[in-house]
């Protein structure tokens, strides 16, 4: 094996071409994969290569200045990243905020805007990692920002990396025993050290949370370490023999092999990252320089490099691009036009790199480090200014009159009031805008009264009015369409007196038998902590004396159960409700179950942004009253059944439903801040109603 060195004592490695057409196959793998994701579903371990020649190209600089200077510059290497990477960023989150704007439906503004700031603060992965364990959150398709998250995690590598390395050199040298070899050795044990306990940590949090490791930035910090230990270990040699040859074009077969077979299914990043990210380093260390046959060759030719050149500008802009083009026109869809998508994004990104990263990168003005801290800052409060004011700004300007919150036509009050009330088809602006109503999907006013997905702790959120001042105590039981009729119940709660109990848990529908379920890891442990946590809330109830009446709500769509252990049921998915609710029947409680709500989401589209969409012809968001229920409604089956005098059934159809069709807007008000969960707008307008059913059910005293 011959050895190519990259240049004098120590690591010296000066600018390597190759490496620049290994950014030209990350890149093409991750806009290939976004553009076409069934025909490269792996395409997303371009990141990974990225990650990998970060770790590279940064440890070997940071090595190199500290065998120069004794010392790591600190300010100045944050200086050059900001003004390398920075000042285009920030170009692109501003276009791309002015395009949602202007294309995309209302209701995605603030969803996309909170994004746009964790983005300018380079702290989207942990927003979407949050959002991976929020149920609500779950539902939320991508922004047109989420690919900053990779980005966000490379700028965490780059503000933690020197200052990991920096108590390492000063010990080094402070000893007095300086020289490059015991510094590369002491680096070397304490990256070593790192990267084992973050690929380990990666194994095991992936197989725990898959959702959450992807974008957590421990589950990533192996695959910086490991272009690192490369740097380090072969001190800038690269070998280019026959052998070598062999190896780097296995390590591009390992990364292209990864972008064909891998999937979204692929438990990610944990086991599987270990062969693109191994692949990488194969390629930095071991290639050819023979024409037409050596790898190094290749990735050095001019179209290679000039792939690296702008790779940068095209991995900022082509998400956007892919987000925002449908909603621009329906033939980008086409695999032509998405052609012609991607040559115009390479155009867009050599202009960028023209006008934006070259010229921020030397000028001289911005070059004094306050001045450079400054432009980030600057940058950091413009954009997220833009993200917190614009969208409100926007709507003010674009639409009119709304319906007045005090007129009889308001609301539910429309369908039963007297006159000239137009409830569906009223032409008025909603009340409030859409937007708000979207917004309640992000910023619910009873979130914290839902217990997480994965708690495991049984607690009681308590609302209404204190158990002391309190003549009745309701509990309230179910999933997420449950804690969407809290708006309704605590008002009349503290209206009637009432301490309501809470006891709700997103996607967890109240049945003591075994839910059925195909997942695995996380998810399968969150599913048996439902089941537990059902029968514990069961058993509580049931011996609570202070408990008067129980509420229950809860989605029936797509689940379904079996025995468990030391049940017989016929129909666990049917009996396993009812065991429960004859339970509290029998110690002397009141049940009232409601009804499940219409399903008003069409095509993937909720109800917030047809609405945005048909803001002349709200009817076009409405929904046929057979489309709008699911067929298998164990709730409402299980509810037949029982013939308790204290049981009570209370419908909700004809809250939603007029005819044969179930409508998006009622007097103004928009009724579902997504497809299926009841606005908080609507669910406090309903609360007149809903007191009056409980009256009918002898559960509430005449008001």
């Amino acid at each position: 094996m011959g050895q190519h060195p990259a240049g004098g004592t120590s690591i010296s490695t000066p600018f390597q071409p190759e490496i620049q057409g290994l950014r030209t196959v990350a890149v093409a793998l991750v806009v290939l994969y976004h553009f076409w994701p069934m025909h490269l579903p792996g395409g997303f371990v371009g990141v990974d290569v990225f990650f990998v020649i970060s770790g590279y190209l940064i440890t070997g600089h940071l090595f190199r200045e500290a065998v120069r200077d004794g010392r790591v510059r600190l300010g100045r290497f944050w200086g050059r990243r900001i003004r390398r990477l920075l000042p285009l960023s920030f170009v692109v989150l501003l276009v791309t905020s002015i395009a949602v704007l202007a294309y995309l439906p209302s209701p995605a503004w603030q969803q996309t805007f909170r994004h746009v700031i964790g983005s300018a603060f380079y702290v989207e992965n942990w927003l979407l990692a949050a959002d991976a364990v929020d149920y609500s959150a779950m539902q939320e398709s991508a922004t047109a920002v989420q690919h900053f998250w990779s980005l966000s995690v490379e700028e965490q590598f780059y503000v933690v990396w020197p200052l990991l390395l920096m108590p390492v050199v000063w010990l080094v040298f402070r000893s007095g025993h300086g020289q490059p070899e015991r510094l590369r050795r002491a680096m070397l044990m304490v990256l070593g050290i790192l990267a084992s306990a973050s690929l380990l940590f990666s194994v095991f949090f992936t197989a725990y949370d898959p959702a959450q490791a992807y974008f957590a930035t421990p589950t990533r910090v192996w695959e910086f370490a490991a272009g690192a230990l490369v740097a380090l270990v072969w001190q800038g040699k690269q070998y280019t023999g026959g052998l070598a040859n062999v190896a780097g074009w296995a390590g591009v077969g390992a990364i292209v092999a990864t972008a064909i077979v891998y999937s979204d299914a692929t438990a990610f990043p944990g086991y599987a990252a270990l062969l693109p990210v191994l692949g990488t380093a194969a390629v930095l260390l071991c290639g050819g320089l023979r024409p037409g046959l050596g790898v190094y060759w290749w990735l050095s030719r001019r179209p290679a490099t000039f792939g690296g050149d702008i790779s940068y500008a095209v991995y900022l802009w082509h998400w956007p691009v892919v987000v925002i083009s449908p909603f621009v026109a329906a033939a980008a869809e086409t695999w032509q036009v998405k052609l012609l998508l991607i040559a115009g994004i390479v155009a867009l990104s050599w202009l960028s790199k023209l006008a934006v990263e070259d010229p921020c990168r030397r000028a001289r003005w911005i070059a004094p480090l306050p001045r450079t801290y400054l432009v980030a800052a600057t940058g950091m409060a413009a954009v997220a200014a833009v993200a917190l004011a614009a969208p409100g700004v926007v709507t003010t300007l674009k639409y009119g009159e709304s319906v007045s919150t005090a007129s009889e036509c308001y609301g539910y009050r429309s369908l039963v009031a007297p006159g000239t009330c137009t409830p569906i088809e009223g032409d008025a602006a909603p009340n409030p805008s859409v937007e708000v109503i979207a917004a309640q999907r992000e910023d619910r006013t009873y979130e914290d009264c839902q217990a997480g997905m994965g708690q495991a702790e049984v607690t009681a959120c308590h609302l209404g009015v204190e158990p002391r001042a309190a003549e009745q105590t309701w509990a309230l039981v179910g999933d997420s369409h449950a804690t969407a009729w809290l708006p309704a119940l605590d008002a009349i709660a503290r209206e009637r007196k009432i301490a309501l109990e809470v006891y709700t848990r997103g996607g967890c529908t109240p049945n003591v038998a075994e839910r059925v379920t195909q997942t695995t890891g996380r998810d399968l442990r969150v599913v048996r902590t439902c089941d537990s946590s059902n029968r514990e809330v069961s058993e509580r109830i049931a011996q609570s004396s202070r408990i008067d009446a129980v509420l229950v709500a809860a989605s029936q769509i797509d689940r379904e159960w079996v025995n468990a252990d030391g049940q017989d049921f016929a129909n666990p998915s049917v009996e396993g409700m009812t065991s429960m609710w004859h339970r509290w029947m029998d110690s002397g409680k009141d049940v009232m179950v409601f009804g499940e709500v219409p399903r008003l989401e069409q095509d993937e589209t909720d109800v917030p942004t047809c609405v945005a969409e048909h803001r002349d012809n709200v009817v076009a968001c409405s929904v046929a009253v057979q489309d709008a229920f699911p067929w298998n409604d164990n709730l409402r089956r299980a509810s037949e059944s029982v013939t308790d005098e204290r049981f009570h059934f209370l419908e909700t159809k004809d809250l939603f439903c007029r005819e044969d069709t179930c409508h998006a807007v009622i007097g103004g008000v928009v009724t579902y801040y997504d497809g299926s969960h009841v606005s908080e707008t609507y669910a406090r307008e309903l609360a007149p109603e809903i007191a009056r059913r409980f009256e009918a059910f002898g559960v509430l005293s005449q008001g």
